[in-house]
């Protein structure tokens, strides 16, 4: 592939540290693409390397979380828009849209835009395969609220996405902006605080990357209905099972390049923990696409007692969590000390007592 035929949209806030060493790598490892930046009228793009810049208004964020030590804000629509706005100006054949404080060390996630090319009859959308990440494309999740993994069916990663120009364009261009804060306080209403939310305590009637997956495939295909993120089952996770193999590749950091220095583990999204577990990582993906697509199929994963026996998973992988918190480059000293002293040791000796020989 001509990386000349790529337009790469670059969307979000700037990030002062991040988005320049984002744009930096784009030019690097993809020479030639077409890069368009949107972004919020204001921004401050002083040095930043792009081709076309979009500034659009900002249409601003619902609180999600609110405390004396932080607030958090649910960007959906800061994101569902920048990416609109991003991909009516591209004019490749390609597109790729990314966050923008996203970093390529390399070109490699274009390799698998090839394969996987086996499909079934059901649920095919896209012209090609759209290529997403790992993180944080799931298909169930950790409930606090209900102390066990819940389903979450088209809760597609929207880091970075790379595919057909029109491809992504019927991915993102028809879905409506969220109306908030209804969107985002959905769960706290009274009429909907009996149902059983997979995300604890956020109180969204979807999260975005649930909500654009969800949005997508509802409006091509008749039969797949969700009133909200509470509404899951069997059914609709087999329905999303297909969606996911015929319509996407799911790439980890080993097989893309692409990383987030935000999370430290999207290098190795082992060390995220348990919730690994939960995600459409490599192995799963090629093991459901060989289930449901290419019966002949050969796996490249080695099979993985983590995927088989989910308590040993849970188990081993927080021994992994512990050792990424300590290496996080934004833990203090007390926080580095409490996993050497306390977070590894003991997972690591609750981990032997309990899977010892």
């Amino acid at each position: 592939m001509d990386t000349k035929d790529i337009s790469v949209i670059v969307q979000g806030a700037i990030n002062k540290n991040e988005t320049i060493k984002c744009l930096q790598s784009i030019r690097h490892y993809l020479p030639g693409a077409e890069i368009i930046l949107s972004t919020w009228e204001g921004s401050n793009i002083t040095d930043l390397d792009y081709d076309n810049l979009i500034l659009s208004k900002d249409p601003g964020a619902a609180i999600i979380e609110k405390s004396a030590q932080k607030v958090v804000y649910n960007n959906i629509n800061r994101q569902l828009l920048s990416t609109q706005a991003g991909l009516e100006k591209a004019s490749r054949r390609y597109a790729m849209k990314v966050r923008s404080d996203l970093i390529l060390t390399s070109d490699r996630f274009l390799d698998y835009f090839d394969k996987f090319q086996a499909r079934t009859d059901n649920y095919t959308l896209f012209n090609r395969k759209i290529i997403v990440p790992a993180l944080f494309t799931r298909f169930n999740i950790k409930c606090d609220n209900l102390y066990e993994r819940v389903k979450i069916p088209f809760h597609v990663s929207d880091w970075w996405l790379f595919g057909l120009r029109g491809d992504l364009n019927t991915y993102f261009s028809n879905t409506k902006l969220a109306e908030e804060p209804y969107f985002t306080e959905y769960f706290t209403k009274e009429e909907n605080k009996h149902k059983n939310t997979p995300y604890g305590k956020t109180k969204f009637k979807f999260s975005p990357e649930q909500y654009f997956g969800y949005s997508c495939f509802a409006r091509n295909f008749k039969d797949i209905y969700m009133e909200d993120a509470a509404d899951y089952s069997d059914e609709l996770m087999e329905k999303f099972r297909e969606c996911l193999v015929n319509n996407f590749i799911v790439l980890e950091f080993a097989q893309s390049g692409i990383y987030l220095n935000k999370y430290p583990y999207s290098k190795n999204e082992k060390f995220s923990g348990d919730q690994y577990i939960g995600l459409y990582n490599f192995y799963r993906y090629e093991f459901e696409y060989k289930r449901i697509c290419d019966k002949n199929y050969q796996m490249t994963s080695r099979r993985q007692k983590i995927f088989e026996d989910e308590n040993f998973g849970y188990n081993l992988l927080r021994i992994y969590k512990h050792i990424s918190k300590l290496l996080e480059p934004s833990a203090n000293f007390l926080q580095k000390l409490e996993q050497i002293f306390i977070g590894i040791p003991f997972s690591l000796i609750s981990f032997l007592f309990k899977y010892r020989k």
